[in-house]
């Protein structure tokens, strides 16, 4: 028997040897292979092998014993579990033999997970389906082992892949019970004016939308004097009865946004609120945000006010009839009331001259065309139309431009009231490439600091605006868009550098967005002289954290939509935009469908290995040079459903001739 010094020795032996050994914490990063890697908090990556893997789930946080093998490449042994991110996740339901597995889809995961006998359901081979994890493997002798939480259906269920989306994207699709007891009794019948309101009942404002929308939560209304125009915009005002910390409030924040599935919407709002409730519906009465504005006749913002208000709209107007209205001399012909042309054609010189006053004093972005995804019943892709913007869209836009910059202005004024929607402009980490590439292709400019606005701004005018005066204007253009920042969200003014405003706040979304939510709360409390309202990073955190779900949840719906779509359409051929270039080959854009896809250039078997310059995003292979935004046309040779990948193949003019014999393909699915 040892006694305590003995003891002791040994504890200190123990610990001595533990302080000896080269111990680190890390993130478990896996692969498609049996193999994996710690990624170590210093920056480093270590391999695990196979048998160790088998421990271990995807992100795990571990701490590892460090060793170098001859090669002198790092090499982890687990040492110890610190914490597993991996708790819920979809997948597909597996038996082989009597064994009964789910194959999680997990990025760069390819591992059956074991489903014991007393967590089975009633589930069928291939079914879709949401488990959990309720045995990690690292200190059971036994593998992983996980819990069916629910079958979510078969792979050929209508709807099954929105369904699916939702629930791997964790998007929030049931209300709490006080939420909707919140819901119910928000009830108005009639609607009284408070106080602070203003009756704007008897001022003909109209909505402009698409013709299937219902959550409308903008109205406009212009009229003409002597020194411009005078335009109202009036804004959905759900804050007028939802409080800050009610439980609709925090449900809102906790969805962040309304996201818009292909053929599923899940709205920020319960929808009997945010298409009936709180929509700008015609010949209703509405409570709403105004933005007074003063536009003078050179579009500047001469002077703005807010207020609250009950409304009533006139009219809920479609952008294709008025943009024929407006493109139109003959309104003779026009579905809108007569009575309203005169107005909407003062909107029309109010937008005309805004971006004119945009291009010269701050940025336009360049048009891009829409594509509308009409669905079958079974909730496929039947058709894809191509929709390009009309001048309908930028009334409105114009129109929502000036009210979150004048909102902007006012949060400038009241620090620590708003959140402000910013752009910082270039990446920190290139904003040296971005110097050195304009001074080898345009060393006439001389740019200055392009982390100031108004140098930034010039510069981007220049290339936008003048692509006819230097050759190299538009390829310049290309690559320094691909080296911004994204947008963000703050409480600090910071300018927005994408638009080229000085700051910007935007509140013309309240049903749809919570920032925009957010913002009414503000903007009420600077009026009526209250504290601003309560937030801190944290929210903005979650904002964009949500946000970026939610975006990233329907581009993966579209992908995999897209993808059983054009499955049914190896062959043919389609004009094409370059909008990505690796090491390997290039994607591209199909201008008709809007889809993409991408071209292989590279061949391990034929030892083919184009050259890639990481500077320009350009790829040159046989004396030819693919570079971003370039013009191609293209052939779709292959279809992985499974994997949302589209595999093209370059055709030259000529053969893109030959084979274009689809021509109605964007419009009807074979």
């Amino acid at each position: 028997m040892f006694n305590k010094d003995t003891l002791q020795q040994l504890s200190q032996l123990k610990t001595t040897i533990r302080a000896q050994r080269e111990l680190f914490q890390g993130t478990i990063r896996t692969t498609p292979k049996r193999f994996g890697f710690v990624k170590l908090d210093d920056g480093r990556e270590a391999f695990v092998d196979p048998e160790q893997m088998l421990r271990v789930l995807p992100d795990d946080r571990v701490e590892v014993e460090v060793t170098t093998n001859k090669k002198n490449q790092l090499e982890a042994r687990l040492e110890k579990l610190i914490s597993s991110s991996l708790n819920e996740f979809v997948g597909q339901y597996v038996r082989k033999g009597s064994g009964h597995f789910v194959e999680p889809d997990l990025p760069q995961f390819n591992r059956w997970l074991f489903i014991p006998p007393q967590e089975r359901t009633n589930c069928a081979e291939g079914d879709f389906v949401h488990c959990e994890v309720i045995r990690h493997p690292f200190n059971n002798e036994s593998k992983a082992q996980v819990r069916v939480v629910r079958r979510i259906g078969k792979a050929e269920d209508p709807g099954i892949e929105s369904r699916y989306i939702a629930i791997k994207y964790c998007l929030p699709n049931e209300w709490s019970p006080a939420a909707q007891e919140q819901a119910s009794s928000i009830n108005w019948s009639p609607l009284n004016r408070d106080e602070q309101q203003e009756d704007l009942t008897h001022i003909p404002f109209v909505t402009i939308d698409a013709e299937n929308t219902r959550d409308m939560d903008d109205a406009v209304y212009i009229e003409a004097n002597e020194n411009g125009w005078s335009l109202f915009t009036a804004i959905a005002d759900p804050t007028r009865h939802i409080e800050p910390d009610s439980p609709l409030a925090l449900a809102a924040r906790e969805r962040a946004n309304t996201v818009y599935l292909l053929g599923q919407s899940i709205s920020m709002l319960p929808v009997e609120l945010a298409h009936d409730t709180y929509s700008l519906v015609p010949e209703q009465v509405r409570p709403a945000l105004i933005c007074r504005m003063q536009i003078a006749r050179d579009g500047s913002i001469e002077s703005y006010n807010f207020s609250e208000a009950l409304i009533r709209s006139r009219h809920k107007l479609s952008y294709q009839n008025v943009c024929a209205l407006l493109e139109s001399e003959d309104s003779t012909s026009s579905e809108i009331p007569d009575a309203i042309h005169p107005m909407l054609r003062l909107l029309h010189q109010f937008t005309v001259t805004r971006i004119e006053h945009r291009l010269q004093h701050s940025l336009v972005m360049e048009e891009r065309a829409d594509y509308f995804y009409s669905l079958n019943d079974q909730k496929k892709i039947e058709r894809i139309e191509k929709r390009e913007r009309n001048i309908a869209h930028r009334v409105i836009e114009e129109a929502m431009l000036v009210t979150n910059i004048c909102a902007g202005e006012l949060f400038q004024q009241h620090p620590g009231y708003g959140i402000f929607s910013t752009h910082i402009g270039f990446r920190k980490e290139r904003l040296a490439d971005a110097l050195s590439l304009i001074a080898e292709d345009r060393p006439d400019l001389v740019p200055g600091d392009l982390t100031q606005l108004d140098n930034f701004q010039q510069l981007f005018k220049e290339l936008r605006q003048n692509p006819d005066n230097n050759d190299k204007n538009p390829t310049l253009l290309a690559i320094l868009q691909r080296l911004l920042q994204s947008g963000a969200l703050s409480f600090e003014p910071i300018p927005h550098f994408g638009l080229g405003f000085n700051t910007y706040a935007t509140i013309s979304s309240p049903i749809r967005r919570y920032n925009d939510f957010y913002n009414h709360l503000a903007i009420k409390n600077i009026l009526h002289k209250r504290p601003a309202p309560g937030a801190s990073e944290e929210l903005i955190t979650h904002l964009q954290e949500q946000l970026s779900q939610g975006r990233y949840a329907c581009k993966q719906l579209e992908l995999w939509l897209v993808s059983q779509y054009l499955s049914h359409h190896i062959g043919s051929v389609h004009p094409g935009t370059i909008a990505l270039v690796n090491s390997v080959g290039i994607g591209v854009r199909m201008d008709d469908i809007g889809a993409e896809g991408f071209v292989m250039l590279a061949n391990k078997e034929a030892n083919i290995k184009p050259a890639f310059d990481p500077r320009r995003f350009t790829l040159t292979l046989d004396g030819k040079t693919y570079r971003l935004d370039q013009q191609v046309s293209v052939m779709i040779t292959a279809v992985d459903v499974e994997k949302r990948r589209v595999n093209l193949e370059l055709v030259d003019s000529e053969m893109a001739d030959r084979l274009s014999v689809w021509d109605d393909f964007p419009l009807e699915k074979e």
